[in-house]
């Protein structure tokens, strides 16, 4: 602590001659440094300086202009005094009078002659009190900043003419703005748009009435919904908007005075207030700590206690103390950035409660490396630490449960598969008895249908759990959707038989081929072939129609004349054991399964699964849209070229298409013909494949990303030994001469005939040369 009389700095003395001087301010407890000449005294001068005096002859104009830059550099919380030590005489007025011209607004004092020693030593006193306060001014700043720095919040400061006094960073973020535009300026100047909307008129209703307010609304420019928080404030507004999550920062220029000084800390306390956090300074030399009185109540002390580290310390709880040991090393560990995060349970002091605290800091190092000061802010967590446990319990009890409930699954599917296999040996076994009546045998047919349907829902309730855990794998390839609803038809035709379901086929799609799990998707078919069957009347109608979209989409509608589905219940029908109300579960059975995994295969292709009615008793449309695969090499199954051995079988061809599906296609189809394909879809993978390998064939796309086939054809044609074939979606006559002239052995326009296109292989592998 400073003694009365000391001052925490040092008095700079430019006086000639001034020994005498020196040593009564020493022997009146002043640290004194004398300096030879003004030169001396401006390097000197530092934030450690408590005040100058400066004799008459050492007032060198430009030297004083230097002093006074070196004043003026002085940060907004610092005002030294210079004390002039006037001589007597109309000269000694008029060089005290330039000198005061020349440090302008600087905090001079002129002491006439002749001096005295009172004067001067109570001028320097007064210099020490001041000097006091500044730093303390200094420390509030500290304070402030670190406490500003814990809020999350967007937070800005308006005066009562509207005027922006502080933004944070996270405010510049959101606006898009530039400190300098928003600091000085009319907030609805920056923002016309704002003007009349409800945030325009709570600042003014808080502004008038000077109640807070709190609000959410959607702010356009910004594109998000802002939670807002308006304190108002003999001064203006505090506004809070409570959308982000990162730590803001203050930048704010003060200058010192007592009003200011007065509203620098209305707007901390207005910030805690509603941040709810508690403030704190820790000098860990003495153990002292400085804190709020929220920081009472967080640790249960009363209001006003004035607590040291070991209160601190036995206020945590002891399973925790570490945590603030180990912090304290790592802070204080090279390369540490001096800032922490912690949290931790404290137990009231006064009322025993526990509490979970989240504590974040600095610590200031002194010149010699040592924690000279710990600055933060603590804030009460427990809500949300009993929140995010509750939330842990109950994903544990989840978790468990679905693990149960997999485990009774596997075990039932184990339990109720095992009776049903002897069951259907005996069906077949009786099936192959040719003396058995008619009606037996449809009695046999109905138990197999039956048996056969228990294994088809147990592997519905099995593939359920696969979808949960998406675990539901696809194996796809190339599929003609056409057959696969046909094949789904003929596995449903006893059903549809059997109620005489009147069948119409409308397959028009031209592209009707797409990559896909061909098992599931038949399974995806047969369910709504089976639903339909079910839900429509005997002698009913189920149209089953494809067609091809404007994206080379194909769409499978699937409609029939059946009971329909009421419009508040379509949203739903995809959900898992959804089956429309007990009625309806109680007439037609089921578990509620397929249409749910149907959903989900479809969205694993890529596709998309709707229902449309009209309600009940107007039937229902099941509509599939699945990415067609935009080729005509599909027609059929790709089987071996036939040929007379002239041409070798194992020949290489080099296939060149930036077309994947086209591509995929037709090197299928190659290989199992047989052949050894090289792939490239560039000009420049081509170009790499044929210096690498020796094709006897090229089939290429003319028009490729990086260049043309052309190009390609007259770079390796040259030899004479390779053949192609161009593949184009141009086929006129210019266009045929175009890859003609390159080299190109024969053109195709596509969509390609595979018939046409493997004999052309034939021929031109069986010439030579």
């Amino acid at each position: 602590m400073e003694k009365p009389g000391e001052t925490a700095g040092t008095v700079l003395v430019a006086v000639p001659g001034g020994k005498g001087l020196m040593s009564t301010l020493a022997k009146h407890g002043f640290r004194v440094r004398a300096c030879k000449n003004l030169a001396e005294l401006i390097r000197r001068f530092d934030r450690s300086t408590d005040a100058i005096v400066l004799g008459q002859t050492t007032l060198v104009p430009s030297k004083m202009r230097l002093l006074a830059k070196a004043l003026a550099r002085q940060p907004p919380w610092s005002d030294v005094p210079v004390i002039f030590l006037a001589k007597a005489g109309r000269e000694g007025k008029k060089v005290s009078q330039g000198a005061l011209q020349i440090l302008g607004d600087a905090n001079v004092l002129v002491l006439p002659p002749p001096l005295r020693i009172i004067a001067l030593l109570s001028a320097l006193r007064a210099a020490a009190r001041t000097r006091r306060h500044q730093r303390a001014v200094r420390d509030l700043f500290d304070q402030r900043e670190a406490a500003l720095a814990s809020i999350s919040d967007a937070f800005s400061v308006i005066d009562r003419d509207w005027r922006y006094t502080y933004v944070n960073e996270r405010v510049l973020e959101l606006t898009g703005k530039r400190k300098e535009e928003l600091i000085g300026h009319v907030i609805w100047e920056i923002f016309p748009e704002a003007v009349g909307a409800e945030f325009y008129q709570r600042c003014h209703r808080a502004m008038e009435t000077q109640q807070p307010d709190h609000f959410q609304v959607f702010y356009k420019p910004w594109g998000r919904w802002v939670d807002t928080r308006i304190y108002p404030s003999s001064d203006g507004l505090a506004i809070y908007r409570a959308d982000i999550s990162e730590m803001m920062e203050q930048q704010k220029r003060l200058r010192e005075s007592e009003q200011r000084l007065h509203v620098a800390e209305e707007r901390i306390r207005l910030a805690l207030e509603a941040a709810d956090v508690g403030i704190f300074d820790y000098y860990p030399a003495v153990g002292v700590i400085r804190w709020s009185d929220r920081c009472n109540e967080l640790f249960g002390l009363p209001a006003g206690t004035k607590p040291d580290y070991v209160t601190y310390l036995n206020a945590i709880h002891p399973d925790d103390r570490h945590i603030i040991h180990e912090t304290i090393r790592e802070v204080l560990s090279p390369g540490s950035t001096g800032h922490y995060e912690i949290q931790y349970r404290a137990i009231g002091v006064v009322d025993s409660r526990e509490r979970w605290l989240e504590e974040k800091g600095r610590v200031l190092l002194d010149d010699a490396g040592r924690p000279a000061r710990f600055l933060g802010t603590i804030l009460e967590i427990t809500e949300r630490k009993l929140a995010e446990d509750a939330l842990k319990k109950a994903k544990q009890d989840a978790e468990d449960a679905n693990r149960a409930k997999d485990q009774f699954l596997a075990m039932l599917s184990h339990e109720l598969r095992t009776p049903l296999t002897p069951v259907l040996m005996t069906i077949a076994s009786l099936q192959r008895n040719h003396d058995i009546p008619d009606n037996a045998r449809r009695d046999l047919e109905v138990l197999r249908r039956n048996v056969e349907l228990e294994a088809l829902l147990i592997d519905d309730l099995l593939d359920l759990t696969r979808i949960a855990h998406r675990k539901l794998e696809l194996r796809n390839d190339a599929i003609d959707v056409h057959a696969s609803l046909n094949y789904a038809l003929g596995v449903s035709a006893s059903d549809l038989n059997e109620k005489q379901i009147n069948i119409q086929l409308d397959l028009a799609a031209k592209e009707h081929h797409c990559w896909a799990d061909a098992a599931r998707l038949q399974q995806v078919f047969w369910n709504i072939i089976k639903n339909a069957v079910k839900f429509t009347p005997a002698r009913g109608q189920l149209r089953i129609s494809t067609r091809n979209d404007a994206e080379h989409y194909i769409v499978i509608d699937f409609t029939d004349t059946g009971i329909g589905i009421n419009r508040e219940l379509q949203p739903r029908i995809f959900d898992a054991f959804e089956q429309g109300g007990s009625g309806v579960t109680n007439r037609y059975g089921g578990l509620g399964l397929g249409l749910a995994i149907s959903k989900r295969v479809i969205d694993l292709h890529g596709g998309k699964i709707s229902v449309q009615s009209e309600g009940r008793g107007t039937g229902a449309t099941f509509t599939i849209k699945l990415k067609a695969m935009e080729t005509s090499l599909l027609e059929g199954p790709a089987y071996p070229l036939d040929h007379d051995g002239s041409a070798e079988e194992s020949a290489e061809i080099l296939l060149v298409e930036d077309h994947e599906d086209t591509a995929r296609a037709l090197r299928r189809m190659l290989e199992n013909a047989g052949y050894q394909v090289g792939y490239a879809s560039t000009l420049a993978s081509a170009r790499d494949l044929a210096a690498k390998r020796r094709f006897r064939l090229v089939i290429s796309d003319l028009g490729l990303p990086d260049g043309s086939g052309l190009d390609l054809m007259g770079e390796l044609g040259d030899s004479g030994q390779l053949r192609g074939i161009a593949l184009s979606g141009f086929g006129a006559d210019s266009d045929v001469a175009a890859a003609k002239a390159a080299g190109f052995a024969e053109h195709f326009t596509k969509p390609v005939d595979w018939e046409r296109l493997r004999h052309t292989i034939h021929r031109l592998l069986d010439r030579r040369g």
